[in-house]
């Protein structure tokens, strides 16, 4: 698995599901969920997460299969606080 931190903008369903992804230019669609997605918080003692509240602290780690122009891989994905991050892709 290639590793990145890529901003990306992320739809996601009622659930919360990522459903589309955004990144390096060009839109992904969500073809499968890949097992449950999982939290950890963020060192809460380093300085600039200090005084956040624990909600911004919890990042969301998502594996899904992603379907672009020309193949599908498995992407890994994380949100904190609302902004999206591609750190895997495996093709």
């Amino acid at each position: 698995m290639r590793r990145y931190d890529e901003p990306a903008r992320v739809e996601v369903d009622q659930s919360g599901s990522p459903v589309r992804i955004q990144a390096w230019g060009r839109t992904y669609l969500v073809v499968e969920v890949l097992g449950p997605h999982w939290e950890e918080q963020a060192p809460w003692w380093v300085d600039e997460n200090r005084g956040k509240a624990i909600g911004e602290l919890t990042v969301r780690h998502w594996r899904v299969r992603a379907r672009g122009a020309r193949r599908d891989a498995v992407v890994e994905l994380t949100e904190q606080a609302g902004e999206w991050l591609v750190v895997g892709v495996e093709d």
